[in-house]
């Protein structure tokens, strides 16, 4: 059983799709009802359970729901749930610092805790999704960089701590293509300097990342543990010379 939290839409939903198509079990949470039951009926093999992951309550039934479907066992956990703001450092205030924190940082932390012991049961994996933004700090979202650096420093320490047990990844996602990406840069002013400053000269799709996901959840991983992995273009290696656009 493989447990996908944010799996309704974006790279959630590509995760559960890949996983799927794997042949692999897989329960994804997300808050949109809806979309949680139209994807979980066009996928064979999944199920969905709704649940808000900044509380800790609902994050403790979904685990132990997985658990139960995987019979105490878990292959694999992807925490993919997260949320940006965008707002300059001088205007944020302690909400702003709660609410993405406890969406980005804390729900992994308790899917992790809550998971751990059927993780360590089945030998599993976890990858979490933290972003190219908690690798270096990008102007207007301190409190995103913080909460996905935090996630970073999380999921190197649990390598280390239990990682004869239960592999620790993090997949670091540069600028790619959903909704949370519209939401902050809507506006052609926003995405064009993004878009010029990515070797690749594009924006990544949902699928390019499930795709690094499903080989770090795989046995072709096997002796991957701790890895900090940019998919991102190229926008991570370096300064790159101003383009026109």
């Amino acid at each position: 059983m493989y447990l996908v939290t944010g799996g309704t839409h974006g790279i959630g939903r590509a995760c559960v799709e890949k996983l799927a198509g794997d042949g692999f079990r897989v329960l994804f949470t997300g808050r949109d009802h809806d979309a949680g039951a139209e994807l979980s009926s066009a996928l064979p093999g999944t199920s969905f359970q709704a649940g808000d992951v900044s509380n800790e309550d609902d994050c403790r039934a979904i685990v132990a729901k997985a658990l139960e479907l995987g019979g105490g066992t878990l292959k694999g956990l992807v925490n993919n749930a997260g949320m940006s703001r965008r707002v300059t450092f001088a205007q944020s205030g302690i909400q702003d610092w709660d609410t993405v924190l406890d969406v980005n940082a804390r729900s992994a932390y308790l899917f992790m805790r809550y998971a751990l012991d059927g993780l360590i049961a089945g030998k599993g994996a976890v990858v979490n999704i933290a972003s190219v933004a908690g690798m270096r700090g990008e102007e207007g979202l301190a409190i995103y960089c913080a909460s996905k650096a935090a996630v970073i420093g999380m999921t190197q320490a649990l390598a280390l701590e239990y990682g004869e047990h239960v592999r620790f990844n993090v997949v670091c996602p540069g600028q790619v293509g959903t909704r949370m990406m519209e939401r902050i840069s809507s506006d052609d002013s926003l995405r064009r300097p993004l878009e010029l400053r990515i070797p690749a000269a594009r924006f990544g799709e949902p699928d390019e990342i499930a795709d690094v996901v499903s080989w770090l959840l795989s046995d072709a991983a096997s002796y991957v543990n701790g890895a900090v992995i940019p998919v991102d273009g190229g926008e991570t290696s370096g300064l790159r010379t101003p383009r026109q656009s």
